[in-house]
């Protein structure tokens, strides 16, 4: 029981054949919300995607409990303070360049060229 990861090669299912759809800095908070996830014991729930999106990590399973929301909504909300390129904690910005966001540190924002 609990949460399952299968990744769908003809993509109909889910996304997972693409992996992680982030910068590694993410990779950590990522692996430390799948820890929690698989302990939980209820109904099997299935990740079909992890990715960024407008800046954010955004996290879908199907299935879910209102706890499992919960728990993923608190690990949405801590990937607006990480740096997705390195992981800095609690030095990062939103930051928009080319019609993107991106949460990233100022020396990655820099290194990057983005604003």
């Amino acid at each position: 029981m609990g949460l399952k990861i299968n990744p769908d090669p003809t993509l109909k299912n889910n996304l997972m054949a693409f992996g992680w759809e982030c910068l590694e800095g993410w990779y950590p908070l990522i692996q430390e919300l799948i820890d929690i996830l698989v302990k939980i014991d209820k109904p099997d729930f299935e990740l079909l995607q992890v990715k960024e999106k407008f800046g954010i990590l955004h996290f879908y399973i199907s299935n879910g409990t209102d706890e499992v929301y919960d728990i993923i909504s608190k690990y949405e909300t801590y990937s607006e303070h990480i740096c997705e390129e390195c992981g800095e904690f609690y030095g990062t910005k939103n930051r928009l360049s080319h019609g993107w966001l991106k949460t990233l540190c100022d020396k990655c924002a820099e290194k990057l060229n983005w604003k």
